[in-house]
This record gives structure tokens, sequence and C-alpha cells, in this order.
């Protein structure tokens, strides 16, 4: 599916092993987000925390990757956050750097994962649902829990030593898993 140039920046994601570079693995998407809507409050604040985000670090955007299974369009590809590390529960990321949001996970609901579905429209939700989220608290089974919000970038090293220190797939797949419990018990 093609993206629009003016929202995503893409590349092709490097392979596990390698040092950078293009990959074959044309099941993993990496992509750039940035300039998100300045008359959002949500939008502001974001925008505020990649600039100072970029004067302290030279990173101006958030680093996403999405990952598409065998069985897809059957079943729904994975979004997680590479870089930069984000206060926990904020804009949909979780603890673990994943992307949750019900049009992601197989539900059984209407508002779950459907086939049809185009990957740039869902990208598009989640960077609006990045900043649209209503204050409120967080309790889980583990965690500290917290206050969920919009999206904000983790400046003050509250839940990491670098804002730049990425989110690894095991932690954000573990992370989503933990959502979807949290979820399929308490609902969306």
């Amino acid at each position: 599916a093609a993206l629009p140039a003016p929202v995503y920046d893409l590349e092709l994601a490097p392979t596990a092993g390698g040092g950078g570079g293009e990959s074959d693995d044309v099941s993993r998407w990496r992509f750039k987000m940035k300039d998100f809507d300045e008359s959002a409050p949500g939008g502001s604040r974001l925008n505020a925390d990649l600039r100072e985000l970029k004067r302290t670090h030279g990173c101006d955007h958030l680093l996403l990757e999405a990952s598409f299974p065998r069985e897809y369009p059957r079943e729904p590809f994975s979004l997680r956050l590479v870089h930069p590390r984000c206060v926990w529960y904020t804009g949909h990321v979780t603890a673990g750097g994943s992307v949750c949001m019900e049009a992601l996970a197989n539900t059984g609901s209407e508002h779950g994962w459907q086939p049809q579905y185009c990957v740039s429209s869902l990208l598009e939700l989640v960077k609006v649902n990045m900043i649209h989220v209503e204050p409120v608290v967080i309790r889980t089974a583990n965690g500290p829990g917290g206050v969920a919000g919009p999206l904000r970038v983790d400046l003050h090293g509250q839940f990491s030593h670098s804002p730049m220190a990425p989110y690894s797939h095991h932690e954000a797949a573990a992370a989503f898993a933990r959502s979807l419990a949290h979820h399929k018990r308490n609902g969306w």
C-alpha cells in the first residue's frame, strides 16, 4: 500500500544481524512520524517534546516499525515505537513501546482488526490517536500504573536512562500481550 509522502518517511528495516543499510525483509517497514496537529494540545506538547529531543539528541521524529505476519491480512500487523522512549501509558504506546489500539488487535468486535483495513489509513488513525487521549488513571496487575494521556517523550529519564534507547521487539511484544490481556478482562 502506498503511504502519503508528506506524512511518512519510509525505509526498510535493517536485518536482525545487520549493521544498517537496506534489508530484503519486506515484512518490516520503518517510518518516521512527526509534525503532529498543533491545534490539539497533545499535538502541540508532543511537537515541543520532539523539538527538545532534536536539540538534545539530534532526533526530531518518532521512528516506528510495522511488522507484517505471514498471515497478513487475515492477521493484523504489529506496530511498535523504535525510539524515542516515551512516558508510560501515553498516546496508546505501552511501557514496552508497542502501539495498542483495538484496530490493531483481533478482538472479534467491529472495532477490532479487519482484513480490508488500509495500512495508510490505520497509520493516520494511530497518529491522531497518539495526541487525542483522555487522561485516565491506569491500574495494572503487575506494573506501577500511571496516568494515560497524549503521547509524551520521556525527556527527563523517568522510565529509561536515555530517550534514544530503542525499544526491543521482545519488550514491545511482551507489553502488547499484557495490554491485550488487560483489555480482555476490562474492555477497550
